[in-house]
């Protein structure tokens, strides 16, 4: 069917070549897909005290804070980035709690998260009401 090595070579790489570039831009697709993540470490905290389940999630806050840099945009300026950040930041704090299995830093993670932190005889604040 081909009358010489070379033009079976070329048609092959005619074949071949666009099918690499895209097995290339799938992986790259991929790779930009993996989302960032930030390694914690707490072995050096005592998990039963409250000093260090306070230290643990202010950890976590920071990490949840540097994976979710890329989503940081001008706040003052567009109310869906900071939303989408906000979302992101809240998302990372409660993996990152459910990750580590610890009755007492999920109970710490629920007080701060639902707004139960309130100083003794404090009350949130209503900003509007019907």
């Amino acid at each position: 069917m081909f009358k010489s090595p070379q033009i079976l070579a070329r048609t092959v790489a005619l074949l071949v070549l666009p099918a690499l570039f895209m097995a290339e831009s799938a992986v790259a697709a991929v790779a930009a897909q993996v989302p960032p993540s930030v390694t914690v470490r707490y072995s050096d905290l005592n998990l039963d005290s409250t000093a260090g389940i306070s230290s643990l999630y202010t950890r976590i806050q920071d990490a949840a804070t540097e994976v979710c840099r890329p989503v940081e945009g001008p706040q003052s300026v567009s109310r869906t980035l900071w939303t989408a950040w906000n979302k992101c930041f809240h998302h990372a704090i409660a993996d990152a709690v459910r990750a580590v299995h610890n009755d007492k830093l999920s109970a710490y993670h629920w007080q701060h998260d639902r707004g139960w932190g309130y100083p003794e005889g404090a009350a949130p604040t209503t900003v509007a009401r019907r």
